[in-house]
């Protein structure tokens, strides 16, 4: 076992989802039925955000899809093996650089379309609210 290598597989499991008084929290479900608005002066700003975030990580993977590769360690057995642990990390197994980035790259996607949805929720309570505004004042 080396440092970097988790004592047991029990490591090797995903943190349990955010949860809210032992509730998961599911933004995109929450947005879809319209419990969560979002103004869009703030929601353009976290879009923005998330934009920049996603450009980075596809950067990211552009250029770690370059290291999944057999690094040139010689042919013996170490080198054999060293190189194929090398590959793995990079891309191959399931905590690899590539599959959690891509993961990533899913999760910011879908924030930055719970957010367009969000800021679509305000506007339309907006315009109802406006329209019950006109009716009250008689307009």
């Amino acid at each position: 076992m080396y440092i970097d290598e988790p004592a047991n597989a029990a490591d090797q499991q995903p943190p349990p989802p955010l949860s809210v008084n032992g509730h998961a929290v599911a933004l995109g479900t929450n947005v879809s039925a319209g419990q969560v608005s979002l103004d869009p002066a703030t929601g353009d700003q976290l879009r923005k955000l998330l934009r920049e975030q996603i450009d980075q990580v596809e950067s990211w993977l552009e250029r770690a899809g370059r290291l999944a590769r057999p690094a040139p360690l010689g042919t013996n057995p170490v080198g054999d093996a060293m190189s194929s642990k090398f590959e793995a990390r990079a891309d191959g197994d399931q905590l690899s650089f590539m599959n959690v980035m891509t993961a990533y790259r899913t999760v910011l996607e879908q924030t930055h379309e719970s957010v367009d949805t969000a800021i679509k929720n305000f506007v339309q309570v907006d315009d109802d609210h406006h329209g019950d505004m006109q009716k009250l004042s008689g307009s």
